[in-house]
Formats: structure tokens, sequence, C-alpha cells
């Protein structure tokens, strides 16, 4: 549980820098779009609509960084044996053909994030992405398969926690 945890942890400071840095970008952008250099000087200057829509994509990303680490910092961490099934926060080692292994975090949001713990590497995997849709319900020593840039990839599931 404690590793879990710690993985946890790792994300949010991921988030919270991410959200650091989305803020100083989307002031930036809103700057940018009420400059008076972005007015347009004729009908085909579309500086200021640009800056416009890039100060919104900047906003939402704000929001969407709230809403993750608001998430995380809200999560309980389930405890699994054994016997348990993937579920929200699993963390889940996968090995493919080759004998190589991957460790996924299964989380609600963020899917993607990579977190490095004592020299493992963790992603987050939410239930909605290919791989976590097919990883939800199994259990240790089940195959999951998925398509994945046109290619069939296997994995079995070694250890679950």
């Amino acid at each position: 549980m404690i590793i879990k945890e710690n993985i946890r942890q790792g994300m949010l400071r991921q988030l919270r820098d991410d959200y650091k840095s989305a803020i100083k970008s989307a002031a930036d952008a809103h700057d940018a779009a009420t400059n008076d250099e972005s007015k347009a000087e004729n009908k085909y200057d579309t500086r200021g609509l640009e800056a416009s829509y890039l100060a919104e994509g900047q906003s939402r990303r704000v929001a969407e960084l709230e809403q993750s680490i608001a998430t995380y910092e809200k999560l309980e961490l389930a405890l699994f044996t054994g016997l348990s099934p993937v579920r929200l926060t699993a963390l889940v080692t996968l090995e493919d053909a080759q004998q190589q292994c991957k460790r996924l975090f299964i989380g609600p949001v963020s899917g993607g994030l990579k977190v490095s713990l004592e020299g493992e590497a963790y992603m987050v995997v939410t239930p909605k992405a290919p791989l976590g849709a097919a990883l939800m319900g199994k259990h240790i020593g089940d195959e999951v398969m998925i398509t994945s840039a046109g290619q069939v990839l296997h994995y079995d599931i070694v250890d679950l926690c």
C-alpha cells in the first residue's frame, strides 16, 4: 500500500507542477489576446482570434488539472489480494512475449502520466483507455489482448496489488 501512496504523491507533484505552468501559460495567452497588438488591422488579420482561442484552451487545461488534482487528493487506495480483480487504484504488472514488464496504475483520470519511483516507471491508465478497459475485471494469470497501431499486443497479468 505504501508504494501506491508514493505513486499517488508523485502523480500529485507532477499534476501540481503542470498546473503552475498552465496557470502561467493561460495568463500569458490572455495577455496576448487582450493586447493592443492583437487587434485586427484588416479583415484578414486573425492574430486576436487565434490568441483568444489559445487563451480559452489554456484556461480549459487549468480547469482539467484542477479537477485531476482534486480527484487524486480524494482518491481512496483499495487493498488487493492475489484473488482480486483489476479495478480502480490497482497496481498491475504486465509481461509481454519478450518478458518485458510494464507497471500500470489504474487511475480515474490523467491517463498517460508517468511516475518514476525507486528506479521503476509506472504509467497511469484509465478504464476508458483500450488497455485499461481490457484489464478491468481480470485477475493475475489472465491474458490481455489489445490492438495498437494495427498490431495485436498480448500481455499476461503477472502481479496485482
